[in-house]
């Protein structure tokens, strides 16, 4: 069984970059690397999960789950994907037509897996088997360094879920320490690591909630979509509804975060070139 968290070192040769929701959007992400000389000799890529489904370029990014350089967590798209697919995996049967009708995944995106039958063996296509043994892989949590420089990578939130008050609402650095050294997450946490939506979601989160948790670094976040990059609670969520970004009525677009220099670089279907900002996240309550 793969571990549930896993312990990264700071990156001394190059940079760390933190990419939203991809859902799909393949080369939305290569324009951005581009833009940014992303070296893969030395540079790093973490992904707040969700590489599949909705855009048009699902394999292609679960592909990337094979590169050295880049780090995903899973998140909610990518447990359905297994929640169908794992007995495939265990015993080569493909799920019956029933079971793909009414999965799921087959509601939120996932209708490119039909892409990859193949109907005359009653399988998948190799490309396919291949990001599927990657995806059963997927941490859920990674702790990248150690002191002012850690960071986390999560795809939802840390939020407990019974929280009695503003000082006992999500779980921190000792908590998460806690989980690595056990290696195990229990079925509630992992859930709400996939699902929840209690602080992004609030329409008065950033106004009620402060920027920083005390005991908590930084948290890399996707999941709850908005057109622009929030921090609450030491949660930094960079999902900006990449696939989203077809329709020129919104400003909605796929983010990359650039943890050294404190800055980030957007672009969407909608346009050709890279917006690039700068947004400094506050550490210190």
């Amino acid at each position: 069984m793969p571990l549930p968290i896993q312990k990264l070192p700071s990156n001394h040769l190059g940079k760390d970059y933190i990419v939203g929701d991809l859902h799909g959007c393949f080369s939305l992400l290569e324009r951005l690397m581009e833009e940014v000389s992303f070296d893969k000799n030395h540079d790093r890529l973490f992904s707040v999960g969700d590489l599949i489904d909705r855009g048009p370029e699902s394999l292609r990014c679960l592909q990337l789950l094979a590169e050295p350089w880049f780090y995903a967590v899973k998140g909610n798209h990518e447990d359905m994907f297994l929640e169908l697919f794992i007995p495939y995996l265990l015993n080569d049967k493909l799920p019956s037509s029933n079971v793909f009708k009414y999965s799921d995944l087959m509601h939120n995106g996932g209708e490119w897996v039909r892409n990859h039958i193949n109907q005359a063996q009653q399988t998948m296509s190799v490309e396919f088997d291949n990001a599927l043994v990657l995806v059963a892989k997927m941490p859920l949590i990674y702790i990248v360094g150690e002191g002012e420089q850690r960071f986390h990578v999560i795809h939802a939130e840390l939020m407990k879920p019974r929280a009695y008050s503003i000082d006992n609402l999500v779980y921190l650095d000792s908590d998460i320490d806690r989980f690595l050294l056990d290696e195990t997450i229990s079925h509630d946490i992992e859930d709400r690591l996939y699902w929840s939506r209690s602080l992004m979601k609030s329409a008065v989160s950033d106004l009620y909630y402060p920027r920083v948790q005390k005991g908590l670094s930084t948290t890399f976040c996707g999941h709850t979509i908005g057109n622009k990059i929030r921090q609450i609670l030491s949660h930094v969520c960079l999902d900006t509804g990449a696939f989203m970004s077809t329709d020129s009525d919104n400003n909605f677009c796929l983010t990359l975060y650039d943890v050294v220099e404190s800055k980030y670089f957007s672009t969407s279907y909608q346009q050709s070139d890279v917006n690039r900002a700068k947004y400094k996240i506050i550490t210190t309550p």
